[in-house]
């Protein structure tokens, strides 16, 4: 077991450095595997990227929320983090999200039983309706709009995505880094750069105490959403997030926080089991640990026990990277820091996917700006993902 202490070290040092790159989310990481197995045996690869996927889901939380920030007049119409940024909460806002990641780890270890046994029937039952029941998910998702007009943009926003989503995935699987970055990352850091941005002169680490059962409740309605990441192709955190608290009937900016943290996190472990129980990986990191390895029980008890060392050293690295990082915006121009990320964004996409990815970010940006102006949900360009796949199971029940 020695050996594979090296590929663990290796795993939290890469995803806290990838973690702190905007934009390179966890799914992206696939990208890196054939460069690990030049390097290690297939399970300490594995080892290396499934530590890297789940630090990164604890760090990337810090450039999500502390870049792209919108100017006050806009304040109560973003993200959660962004809000409590703009209240000089930027600290309490990352910490929330290690409550959730932590608690969802947790939550998911202890229903590891209840998984193990209803899931293979369950995903047996919704195989032949998948499409439909992303259809449902995507219908929802537009019809939760506050207006007519918001609803047909949101459709649109669906549709265009999706459109690119096809071409650029049918083109190469390279294209999923610029695909991701054009519609979620660099469209929030272009707009942020041409808004005047006033971030709080201090910072404070005070902050409001969560009842036992709130933390509960968010962790728990995360966690649920994780299963449904884990189950259903192509459907996104956010999106599984929405629909929970929809179902459980609470959460406000604090709780969807802790929720996105536990469903971040929880998915990576029911992620990892729907790819031994079912043979179907829902995840960037469970497609490229597929890729290189065949799972079997004794594989999961590694994987897991790799899980819960991953998660106790990035919730550490995330809270003490996350003081230096509110510091150094104080002290550097908002603006030039989300410059850098762009330029260090669209410098990677040619890196990784050459001039045909640089087309696509293009496109994706020019898609993913609308919901900057129009004031709608983000979460309608997980259509490049959803919207192919939906088509890929209608096709194969005729």
């Amino acid at each position: 077991m020695i050996e594979l202490l090296i590929p663990l070290a290796l795993g939290l040092v890469f995803g806290s450095i990838c973690g702190l790159i905007p934009g390179l989310h966890p799914n992206n990481l696939i990208i890196f595997v054939p460069m690990i197995l030049l390097l290690f045996d297939p399970l300490p690869a594995a080892i290396l990227l499934l530590t890297a996927g789940v630090v990164n889901s604890f760090v990337s939380m810090i450039p999500s929320i502390l870049l792209g920030a919108p100017e006050d007049a806009e304040v109560l119409g973003v993200l959660p983090g962004h809000r409590l940024l703009m209240e000089g909460r930027g600290y309490e806002a990352i910490k929330l999200t290690v409550v959730g990641s932590l608690g969802g780890m947790l939550f998911a270890l202890l229903s590891l039983p209840l998984f193990f046994f209803i899931i293979p029937p369950v995903y047996e039952f919704i195989k032949p309706l998948t499409h439909w029941l992303l259809i449902l998910v995507v219908s929802y998702m537009i019809f939760t709009e506050n207006s007519m007009k918001n609803k047909i943009f949101a459709f649109m926003i669906v549709i265009m995505s999706g459109a690119l989503g096809m071409i650029s995935l049918n083109y190469s699987d390279t294209m999923i880094f610029p695909l991701l970055s054009s519609l979620f990352g660099l469209p929030i850091l272009l707009s942020s750069i041409f808004k005047k941005t006033s971030l709080p002169k201090k910072f404070t680490e005070a902050e409001d105490k969560i009842e036992k059962k709130r933390l509960f409740t968010s962790i728990s309605t995360g966690s649920f959403a994780g299963i449904i990441t884990g189950l259903l192709p192509g459907v996104g955190s956010a999106q599984a997030t929405i629909l929970a608290q929809k179902v459980s009937g609470k959460g406000d900016g604090r709780d969807f926080l802790m929720s996105i943290g536990a469903v971040t996190t929880s998915n990576v472990i029911y992620s990892i089991l729907a790819l031994w129980l079912i043979g179907k990986a829902r995840s960037g990191i469970a497609i490229a640990v597929g890729e290189i390895i065949t799972i079997d029980f004794e594989y999961v008890l590694i994987f897991l026990a790799t899980i819960v060392i991953a998660s106790a050293f990035a919730s550490i690295a995330t809270l003490k990277l996350t003081k230096p990082t509110l510091f150094l915006l104080k002290k550097i121009d908002y603006k030039t820091i989300n410059i850098a990320t762009i330029l260090l964004m669209l410098t990677m996409i040619f890196f990784f996917a050459g001039i045909m990815g640089l087309f696509v970010a293009l496109i994706g940006i020019s898609i993913g700006l609308i919901p900057n102006y129009i004031e709608v949900k983000r979460t309608h360009c997980m259509g490049c993902l959803v919207v192919p796949i939906i088509i890929y199971y209608l096709s194969a029940s005729l």
